[in-house]
């Protein structure tokens, strides 16, 4: 089992590439994370261990090996990093923490909204058209909630970190902060507030946007 890194899993929309930003900036104590207009932090590398996250479709076990086997990019331990994994009793027989975002039911349409704002218009892999938007809105809207009831709490895993997505989004950021200080023991100075507001601002506008297309 391995102790030297520490996945951050998530579904696709919950903002698990931003939140290892955030935790790897202030390990390195380095407020600087580029994201995009809306909020996307996809397109940057800040991270310890590189690679595409990929879906979360994809077999879980290809994830975990392609974190097992790429080679970190500094020696500061431990390494964070991330990855779609579903499945949470395979996740803990490789790593021996964690950590996971997880959301409620009533999270479902804003995370839908998220996802396809962010990866559909930010990212161009979608035609700026409603009826291809309220479609992909339909298909990811059931896929996020089929997924719900993976990225939950699980009381079996104390040794981890659960952070929920209303967290990471909606409430006072110090909340977050404190919850990561304590589970990484980086100092909390180090941890940006101005940046955690730039991503929920940058979110928000690429929502804004998402819905005035439709």
């Amino acid at each position: 089992m391995n102790e030297d890194i520490i996945p951050v899993t998530y579904m696709s929309g919950t903002g698990g590439n931003f939140l290892c930003h955030l935790i790897v900036s202030a390990k390195q104590n380095n407020k600087t994370i580029t994201l995009s207009e809306y909020g996307n932090v996809h397109f940057t590398g800040f991270k310890d261990i590189p690679g595409p996250p990929w879906g979360v479709d994809r077999a879980d076990i290809d994830k975990i090996n392609m974190i097992l086997t790429t080679t970190p990019r500094t020696n500061l331990k431990p390494y964070y990093t991330i990855g779609h994994i579903v499945n949470v009793d395979l996740l803990s027989q490789y790593f021996k923490k964690f950590i996971r975002i997880i959301y409620d039911e009533d999270d479902i349409d804003e995370i839908t909204r998220v996802f396809v704002g962010k990866w559909g218009i930010d990212g161009e892999n979608l035609k700026n058209s409603p009826a291809h938007l309220n479609y992909y809105l339909f298909e990811n809207r059931n896929r996020t909630e089929f997924y719900m009831n993976y990225f939950s709490y699980d009381e079996k895993y104390n040794e981890s970190l659960f952070v929920t997505w209303k967290e990471l989004y909606h409430l006072e950021s110090n909340i977050l902060i404190n919850k990561l200080h304590s589970f990484t023991n980086i100092p909390v100075e180090n941890f940006s507030t101005d940046m955690i507001q730039t991503w929920r601002n940058g979110t928000t506008l690429g929502l804004e946007k998402l819905n005035n297309l439709l």
